[in-house]
């Protein structure tokens, strides 16, 4: 269960190349997450302000999907106009949701506006409404929250819907259940994310500067700076994810990733998936030389690479790629001996479940900061192209911190 480079595509996404854009309408929101980056500073960011990021992105990404984020996007009033305008540029829009005080209504709404898709936040470090009352935020609880969302956007028709959690020693346990629970609704969902909490760790381990000034960071002052003693417990990479998945879903493996900017070993983004069919029946995954063909053919025909296609666009076609792909050869020779035994599963439907680790950029016990090569979710600030997990960095202090390590005799 070991991860190896060598048997896995690396992304060509880059600074300057990248599927996704990210941007950031508010930092306004109706929940609270334990992790979350951001601060309520500035509250909705105007329209012509967002127009310009976007037209921004498009320019110097080369962008086919732009992911609306905060705080709580569509508490933004006139996210339906940044929408068209984002459809208008010939790009994609995802919006990066908690889901609450969504309702049909309002999804046909942003579907008619040029939305293609859905990213749910929902997990047990979250203070939501829908767990008031309960004795406990237990896996069945969040997957009955979670499977609500789901029905609500397979119902508004012409969405896709994914599923994203944020990973730490409190909820590492959950992994296989969250994994279970997509695989059963394959059907509804398109991909799930599983984020290896990190943060900025303060209280005596380090020293903050910004521009040569020593800055005093509290825990708090940042979103995402934390304690010594908390920094400890969120240790969890996403090889510990990977190998906890695979280990429950031997059929499932990754087939390409991203890289850290400075530890050569780290797995920055993962990529995988799972083959199955209606009946949950799973057949393994694709690998390296289908995801290559799939980012060299996108790029060669729009120009640009690929995170997220509008509807499911495979199927059983993917099969045709396994003259490419020895993963693929393993997952048709599977299919085939279970289709052989009763021909009539030939028409049950395939489903393929994209599961995605990230592990987010952390403080090196050097002081070095570990970033996620070619980052796809960089926003813009001030004219400049910056990682949208550290936003708050360059809002306070208009550049991101550098750490150095307070060594005790």
């Amino acid at each position: 269960m070991e991860l190896d480079k060598r048997n896995l595509y690396r992304m060509p996404w880059s600074l300057n190349e990248s599927p996704l854009g990210w941007v950031e309408v508010t930092d306004k929101c109706n929940i609270y997450c334990k992790g979350c980056y951001r601060r309520n500073r500035e509250g909705h960011k105007p329209l012509d302000k967002l127009k310009d990021d976007v037209l921004f992105l498009k320019k110097w990404r080369n962008c086919d999907s732009i992911a609306l984020a905060g705080g709580e996007p569509t508490l933004h009033p006139e996210i339906l106009d940044l929408v068209k305008f984002i459809r208008d540029n010939g790009m994609k829009t995802m919006i990066i949701t908690n889901g609450f005080g969504l309702t049909e209504a309002r999804l046909v709404e942003l579907r008619n506006a040029g939305v293609t898709g859905l990213s749910f936040n929902i997990n047990s470090t979250q203070e939501r409404p829908e767990f008031k009352g309960a004795d406990a935020v237990n896996l069945p609880l969040l997957n009955e929250v979670r499977l609500k969302y789901a029905k609500m956007v397979a119902k508004a028709g012409g969405l896709t819907a994914a599923f994203k959690i944020t990973v730490n020693k409190e909820n590492f346990e959950e992994i296989p259940g969250f994994v279970q629970w997509a695989i059963n609704n394959a059907g509804l969902i398109n991909s799930i994310t599983l984020v290896a909490l990190r943060g900025l760790p303060v209280g005596g381990r380090f020293e903050y500067y910004a521009d040569g000034k020593k800055i005093d960071v509290k825990p708090g002052s940042l979103g995402y700076a934390v304690s010594a003693e908390k920094q400890d417990k969120i240790t969890i990479t996403s090889n510990d994810i990977y190998k906890k998945i695979k280990s429950h879903f031997p059929e499932y493996d990754a087939n390409s990733y991203l890289g850290g900017t400075t530890d050569h070993t780290s797995f920055k983004w993962l990529i995988g998936n799972i083959i199955l069919n209606s009946r949950l029946k799973r057949f393994g995954s694709y690998g390296k030389k289908t995801m290559e063909i799939i980012q060299t053919v996108y790029h060669f025909v729009y120009g640009r690479y690929v995170l997220h296609l509008k509807k499911r666009k495979f199927g059983k076609k993917v099969f045709l790629l396994a003259l490419f792909d020895k993963n693929l050869r393993r997952a048709l020779r599977k299919f085939l001996s279970y289709v052989i035994i009763n021909p009539v599963r030939l028409f049950y439907r395939i489903n393929i479940l994209n599961i995605a680790v990230l592990q987010p950029p952390e403080i090196l016990p050097d002081g070095s900061c570990d970033m996620c090569e070619g980052c796809p979710d960089m926003c813009v600030y001030d004219g400049k192209l910056v990682p949208s997990c550290r936003l708050d960095e360059f809002i306070q202090y208009n550049t991101l911190l550098k750490a150095y390590p307070l060594f005790k005799e």
